[in-house]
């Protein structure tokens, strides 16, 4: 655990992942991810300001700031204080067109 760093318990974790909330959070990463490799501006604009809302409830809940990360290959949900900690990780997937 890093300096500034706090620890839910792992059954407030387990509800957390199972939660429709979450469910919501990694549909809005996903379609963020998506937006931002076909470029569509305005989607990835209205689903980056929905990320914010939920990485403000994500930091309520657990106590610990989350990011949205990405690196070409993943996308993913992080802890910015300690990269080993992180909620979810999908595969970022190229639309047909851009992959030609």
């Amino acid at each position: 655990m890093t300096k500034g760093e706090k620890r839910i318990s792992k059954a407030a974790m387990r509800r957390l992942l199972k939660s429709k909330f979450f469910h919501e959070v990694i549909e809005i990463v996903k379609a963020w991810d998506y937006y931002l490799i076909t470029g569509e501006r305005d989607l990835a604009k209205e689903m980056m300001d929905k990320w914010f809302v939920a990485q403000k409830a994500l930091e309520f809940i657990t106590g610990n700031i989350y990011g949205f990360s990405r690196n070409g290959t993943t996308y993913s949900i992080v802890n910015e204080r300690n990269y080993d900690d992180r909620l979810f990780i999908g595969l970022s997937i190229v639309p047909e067109e851009k992959a030609a």
